[in-house]
């Protein structure tokens, strides 16, 4: 009995250094990304939730018949935003910026572009537009074009004591950039605007003099080029990627062959449209699916954008003639018309000037930055930071107290880093904890272990047993989410549309429904294949074992047994306690050091309460699918394999497919400038369904490992099929928008 207690001290005490360990992990985590943000804590970030202020500023209402010059009131608010304000700094001293996300998004998709803009001496806002994150101003996702919240933000920041008021600037990607531009033509100097009343409510004020726009179209004046900006602004550039799925179009000044997208091919077309022979092109002599073809045009796609008209006329402020060079230099600076300025090489232009400002009263700058990237690489991107970086020290020069830190000496990717640390730190930290509460005599019930393994399969059915079913399952998981993003006829087809859509009561998160549809398409498919490969090695058993074939026999479904009622109420309870532990600890770090860790499109944030009741909605749909993964995922082992190496191996079969997928699909779209499936099918939705993708990964891969750690302390999937749908369900909600009431309501 000694020699238990002992043992039982001993793995108690293994079990409470494990823990330490893990927490140790997130403290330093949480620690250097609060470090790194704050620029070594000489800023403060504060979590802003609708706040105002006061301000003023004096305008002469000249289109009045005004010469005078009179004060108007400026009501700043931010609605929900972070903001990165310098602990000492002299009144008027700093440069503003406020920088908003795109589609679907939330706030911390800037922090790249914050923690670069904090290094170098700005004040910062990343805000949360309407319908995203924690602002629930509006239930419709795409009411964050509307600029108002991007502009109340700018007026927050120049009723700011340390803010120079000639140096503020608004920032966004996607949605973000069309919101910036709202915000040009609702606050901009334009001729006609400067009248009384619209100062009075807050309109055409100039209050920012910069504008960088990511991911999105600049402003445009068909009648007079030159007067699509307003003369009140120092700078403005566009920064996109060189394939965008969704802006940039270009016309181009002669017809060049331009790569099509393979949808708009046909057999009854193909003979207007032209194919590479060697260095030149022939007109197509017979449909091949899949063929690359050409179509000779001025119509042109995203790939083209440096070299159309729309760049030529948003750096010049003049619609080019035939005469001109209609080329646009990449990262190359204008003003008044003229290229004043351009990279050596890889250095930008400001490296040249070592950040002093290129503008003066007489010059108003304009420059279009384009990176080999696709949409969504913008948001974790070196180029990208690097290219407003350089926009802003071309425009506003450096600020008073720092050095010129060059626009590729970058610390945000430190912060992911971290992060990423963090993340893994906070799912660790679960194992430990779970095993001592499976120490309690409330819930030492649900311990068990894994169904000792069979006497191995003899070779060849020990590995096409092994790797069979994993194959095809991981190319079915790609294969059945191009389907969702290609049109998508099987989610209509097995009725999951009607299901699982944003239109049915209690769905109203964009993208999580098609999430869920293709998590349950896998279960049913794995479930499908398992039981084959089963069957198939049963039959072969009995012939060739007779009466021993029990022995041989794989138990796939081993898994799913349930031991007593009482322990599914226990397996609820302690499935809610893990969870409550991992998002206590997540708001713990949020409330007290402002850090979210989140890893490009993946991470657990804080989220309102009241959202939780639409949230569980989602949990049955992916508990279908966790559950099938964390229960055949231990059919996936060999007795005399490593533990890591079985991890390992179910990590790549479950994400093997998504990250093919992945890479194929952007590596074809940079290469070729059109994108390998039909975005067309469902229009706006196919593109960003895809990209949708990207948190799938991380997501499957964890929990994965979850799944596989918690059933070899338990000896069932279905703790760890609750613990990893709820924890996913709730990341992928909170990191998407809304479209609906924040709650669910039967009969609202």
């Amino acid at each position: 009995m000694s020699d238990q207690v002992q043992g039982q001290g001993a793995h108690r005490k293994r079990v409470l250094i494990t823990l330490a360990i893990c927490v140790a992990v997130v403290l330093v985590a949480t620690i250097m990304g609060s470090l790194i943000q704050t620029d070594g804590w000489r800023y403060t970030v504060e979590d802003l939730r609708n706040v105002t202020n006061d301000g003023e500023i004096s305008l002469v209402a000249t289109d009045d018949g005004e010469t005078e010059a009179k004060t108007y009131p400026v009501k700043g608010q931010v609605v929900v935003g972070t903001l990165f304000r310098p602990k000492n700094a002299k009144p008027g001293s700093r440069p503003g910026v406020v920088f908003s996300h795109g589609l679907f998004n939330n706030r911390e998709m800037q922090i790249q572009n914050a923690i670069e803009a904090v290094r170098r001496g700005y004040v910062v806002i990343i805000i949360d537009q309407p319908g995203h994150g924690h602002n629930e101003t509006a239930t419709n996702s795409f009411s964050g074009w509307n600029g108002s919240n991007h502009l109340s933000a700018a007026k927050y920041l120049y009723n700011l004591p340390e803010v120079d008021k000639e140096r503020i600037a608004v920032s966004g990607h996607s949605m973000g950039g069309g919101s910036t531009t709202t915000v040009h033509s609702l606050d901009g100097r334009f001729e006609g605007t400067q009248t009384a009343a619209n100062f009075n409510a807050g309109k055409n004020m100039g209050i920012v003099s910069g504008f960088l726009i990511q991911a999105n179209i600049p402003p445009a004046n068909k009648t007079d080029p030159s007067k699509a900006v307003a003369p009140n602004v120092k700078g403005m550039a566009v920064f996109k990627a060189l394939a965008d799925e969704f802006f940039f179009p270009s016309t181009l000044k002669q017809p060049e062959y331009v790569r099509q997208d393979n949808f708009l091919v046909t057999e009854e077309n193909y003979a207007d449209y032209y194919v590479k022979k060697g260095d030149s092109y022939v007109k197509a002599e017979k449909y091949v699916k899949g063929k690359a073809y050409y179509a000779l045009t001025t119509e042109a796609n995203t790939y083209w954008y440096l070299e159309s008209q729309q760049a030529y006329t948003f750096t010049r402020g003049a619609e080019p003639t035939q005469s001109d060079d209609w080329a646009t230099v990449n990262g190359g600076i204008y003003a008044n018309g003229k290229l004043i300025a351009q990279p050596n090489g890889r250095k930008l232009v400001s490296v040249a000037n070592k950040g002093e400002a290129l503008y003066n009263a007489t010059t108003s700058l304009r420059a279009v930055y384009s990176a080999p990237e696709t949409h969504p690489m913008n948001h974790c991107s070196t180029i990208t930071a690097a290219n407003i970086t350089d926009f802003f020290y071309n425009t506003f020069g450096k600020v008073d107290g720092y050095r010129y830190i060059a626009p590729t000496n970058q610390t945000w990717w430190l912060k992911e880093v971290f992060s990423g640390i963090g993340i893994l730190g906070l799912f660790a930290m679960l194992l430990p904890i779970l095993d001592l509460l499976l120490e309690t005599k409330l819930f030492a019930s649900l311990k068990g272990e894994p169904a000792e393994a069979p006497i191995l399969l003899t070779r060849p059915r020990k590995h096409v047993s092994y790797w069979l079913g994993g194959l095809l399952t991981t190319i079915f998981g790609a294969v059945s989410f191009n389907n969702l993003v290609d049109g998508g006829n099987w989610y209509g087809k097995l009725g999951l549309d009607k299901l699982l859509d944003n239109g049915a009561e209690g769905f109203i998160y964009y993208n999580m429904g098609k999430m869920a549809a293709w998590g349950i398409m896998c279960a049913i498919f794995a479930l499908i294949v398992t039981g084959l490969i089963w069957l198939v090695n049963h039959i072969i058993n009995v012939v060739k074992y007779g009466d021993d074939f029990a022995a041989h026999d794989e138990h796939p479904f081993a898994g799913f047994k349930i031991r007593s009622v009482g322990n599914i109420l226990k397996t609820l309870g302690l499935a809610v306690i893990l969870v409550a532990i991992f998002y206590g600890t997540v708001d713990f770090i949020w409330k007290t050091t402002c850090v979210q860790h989140q890893v490009w499109v993946f991470g657990p944030r804080t989220f309102n309460p009241t959202k939780l009741a639409s949230m569980v909605k989602y949990i049955p749909f992916f508990f279908v699918y966790y559950l099938v993964m964390a229960a055949l995922a231990q059919g996936y082992r060999v007795k005399d394999l490593p533990e890591w190496a079985t991890t390992a191996i179910n990590v790549v079969f479950n994400v093997a497919g998504f990250m093919i997928l992945i890479w194929y699909s952007n590596s074809y779209f940079i290469n070729n400038g059109i994108m390998p499936h039909n975005i067309t099918g469902n229009g706006f939705g196919n593109p960003m369904h895809f990209i949708h993708g990207f948190p799938m990964v991380p997501s499957i891969a964890i929990a994965t490992v979850m799944a596989r750690r918690i059933y070899l302390k338990t000896g069932n999937a279905w703790l760890a099929a609750l613990v990893n749908a709820t924890l996913m369900t709730i990341i992928g909600c909170a990191n998407t928008s809304l479209q609906g009431a924040v709650a669910w309501v039967y009969g609202a």
